[in-house]
């Protein structure tokens, strides 16, 4: 899954764990304007046990998780 959030592009996966008993899910925060030298939020990771929820409700947790981030990032004043 790939969005865009007030200046930066989100890409987000997730995928069972070699076990599969877990999701890892995966979210890289890049700026649109791919100027490296202003910063930008870290990448998040989130591991679930896939016996409480679905890949796709993963997603959309880690959805939230990087919006939150992004927000935070701005009102840092590091955008």
């Amino acid at each position: 899954m790939t969005f865009e959030h007030r200046g930066f592009c989100v890409t987000a996966d997730a995928v069972a764990d070699e076990l599969g008993v877990q999701w890892v899910s995966h979210a890289v925060i890049e700026r649109t304007d791919r100027d490296k030298s202003k910063g930008r939020p870290s990448a998040l990771e989130r591991v679930i046990p896939r016996a409480k929820i679905d890949p796709l409700m993963a997603l959309s947790a880690l959805e939230y998780r990087a919006r939150t981030e992004i927000d935070d990032w701005h009102e840092r004043g590091q955008a």
